[in-house]
């Protein structure tokens, strides 16, 4: 996680850039102007923060800025063939959160 700001935590503004970044080439290619795209990713990225502090508060003892990348990766895979961010959110927020519990099951059963 990154520095503190104000006494809050927050993600590594990096991390955030490289994804709002990645998404606007996305949208790019897929023939949204600039702007479009800009404005599009900027929305996806802050849905996609939004659902991993979810993920994240279920699953505390993960890093929340791993969560917030598997995130991403996984919304990128979809976002090339379809464009409804909350469908894409709701079905990336379900396939992380199932993976974090297998990680903690096999955590617990391999006390790793």
């Amino acid at each position: 996680m990154g520095c503190c700001k104000g006494g809050k935590s927050t993600l590594n503004q990096d991390l955030i850039l490289q994804q709002i970044g990645q998404l606007s080439q996305i949208g790019r290619n897929k023939g949204k102007t600039d702007d479009e795209a800009r404005k599009d990713a900027f929305r996806f990225v802050k849905g996609i923060l939004a659902k991993s502090g979810e993920v994240s508060k279920k699953f505390s003892g993960l890093n929340k800025e791993l969560i917030f990348h598997q995130m991403s990766g996984q919304a990128f895979s979809l976002y090339h063939t379809n464009d409804n961010q909350d469908e894409i959110l709701e079905t990336v927020t379900r396939s992380v959160l199932e993976h974090a519990e297998m990680a903690r099951k096999l955590s617990e059963e391999f006390a790793v």
